[in-house]
């Protein structure tokens, strides 16, 4: 071989042989390849106009529940869950209106959890949003993001910086939270010159390898070894005991543990710390008074980035624009991650903010990471047009009118059902806490498998027609952000039907 390339009459004698060698084997390997499939010829060319006439003639209607779930099962896969599982149990989706949506047999359900806790603005896209994005799509579709700016990046860039408080007037897009976050991991890393970086155990903060290992709840374990350098520390909420009785009593205690943590690790060496603002899947958990203000001023002393994952807090969740708002005085991270709300998932969407002094720092620095669909314009002008919607319509002023209905419906389950435990929310944002004795014992250890009687109550809530989402022992009542006081009712009175039924298994 090293001859042949030396000598290029070998050369060429050589790349002859081969073809005519490999030329037969090709044609065979092409044949076994695509035998079993009829969008390939003999030759392995596609033919085009047979895999078109297939679909138009197998797809070109309405699907039932069951093509749809075959068709699932024969190609494609799920997140998370085993796909087998998960395409048994999953609700074939086909249309959505307002807080409710519809699958292929018509069956209607109340969506409690906003899907995935992004569907902020419901399932009826809004005129704003569908104008804007028509509008980019008759203009260009698709931007190079490292070459070319479009109007549309520049008007979305002056919206958020007018929604966002102090200095944070630059933004980095991307496709998701869990990229915000991988991002953000960056940035600080290069912006300080540091390696470790600080998160907490009860998180969830994406699926990518570095925001997985920023995780700390079991999500995170099938990725290891993960990521170097992240180091967990402990909540002001543990699962199995308590720092104090008091909201000061936990802050103070936590955040003396977090110091000494920190002098552990070597405070010059800690790049960030990373914490949802309210702890989304791990709890819903509003931190306690003076834990933020507390760990601000922690980073500061230290010369730490606070990093402030918005993505589920983000765009009116809470009932103000963003988590880390509910502190006073207001604190100000140094870089905030989003996703979800900031378009209401109508298309996929993230961006991170960050503090005029990290901006001037890649302004003349690499920021060395990028993606293809990093600042898409079809996905930013879903974006501007949610965020005038939300303007327009007060959404905020909404969710504060709602939130204390959420709150007080919450209450009144847990007055009348002895497998209710607890229950928080905080704007609408809520979670509901599961037990099955008077030790407050769960349902469900932790990250342990559900038993019968959580596996009927996830089948009564369906049955009765709302869909929320259940983990371990807790539930959750996130609605969308525009729902009505009418709609909550209609949903915690399903709620209280099948928590009737789970009452029978409470022990004693």
């Amino acid at each position: 071989f090293v001859f042949a390339r030396r000598n290029m009459l070998a050369s060429r004698v050589f790349a002859v042989s081969r073809a005519s060698i490999l030329r037969p084997l090709q044609g065979h390997a092409f044949r076994a390849l695509f035998s079993t499939k009829t969008s390939y010829r003999s030759d392995g060319t596609l033919d085009s106009a047979g895999v078109l006439a297939k679909h138009q003639s197998k797809f070109n209607k309405d699907m039932t529940h069951a093509e749809m779930i075959q068709n699932i099962r024969d190609h494609s896969l799920f997140s998370w869950n085993p796909s087998g599982a998960a395409a048994t149990a999953a609700i074939s989706v086909v249309k959505g209106e307002g807080v409710y949506f519809y699958d292929a047999n018509g069956k209607k359900y109340l969506d409690f959890n906003s899907q995935a806790m992004c569907s902020n603005l419901g399932h009826t896209v809004p005129e704003e949003v569908k104008e804007e994005i028509n509008k980019q799509m008759s203009s260009i579709a698709y931007a190079y993001p490292c070459a070319t700016v479009t109007p549309i990046k520049a008007k979305l860039s002056a919206l958020l910086a007018d929604l966002f408080p102090a200095d944070m007037n630059h933004f980095f897009y991307t496709s998701g939270g869990a990229e915000s976050n991988e991002t953000a991991l960056r940035m600080a890393r290069l912006y300080t010159g540091r390696h470790k970086v600080l998160a907490r155990y009860r998180s969830y903060h994406g699926g990518t390898m570095g925001a997985m290992a920023l995780t700390g709840d079991p999500r995170r374990w099938p990725s290891e070894p993960a990521t170097a350098g992240i180091v967990h520390f402990m909540d002001p909420y543990p699962y199995s005991f308590k720092w104090g009785e008091t909201e000061e009593e936990i802050t103070r205690k936590n955040l003396q543990y977090l110091k000494e943590t920190i002098s552990y690790e070597g405070p010059k060496n800690i790049a960030a710390i990373f914490v949802e603002s309210v702890t989304g899947t791990n709890g819903v958990l509003v931190p306690p008074k003076g834990y933020l203000e507390g760990l601000r001023e922690i980073c500061t002393e230290h010369g730490i980035l606070l990093v402030c994952d918005e993505v589920m807090n983000g765009f009116g969740r809470t009932g103000k624009m963003f988590g880390f708002m509910h502190t006073t005085p207001v604190i100000t991270p140094d870089i905030v991650t989003m996703a979800k709300g900031i378009n209401g998932a109508f298309l996929p969407l993230g961006a991170v903010a960050c503090v005029g002094k990290i901006a001037e720092h890649f302004k003349e620095k690499a920021i060395s990471i990028g993606s293809t669909y990093n600042s898409h314009p079809m996905s930013l002008a879903s974006s501007y047009g949610a965020l005038k919607y939300m303007l327009k319509n007060d959404t905020l002023g909404h969710v504060a009118k709602m939130a204390p209905i959420l709150k007080q419906l919450q209450m009144e389950l847990k007055a009348k059902h002895p497998t209710v435990k607890e229950c928080r929310s905080i704007g609408l944002f809520g979670m509901i806490d599961l037990q099955k004795n008077k030790k407050g014992d769960p349902f469900v250890p932790y990250n342990g498998a559900a038993p019968a009687s959580i596996t009927q109550f996830k089948s009564e809530l369906l049955s009765q027609g709302l869909f929320t989402l259940i983990r371990w022992s807790s539930f959750f009542t996130n609605p969308p952000l525009i729902v009505s006081e009418k709609e909550l009712r209609e949903g915690f009175a399903i709620i209280d039907r099948a928590l009737t039924t789970l009452d029978k298994s409470f022990e004693n």
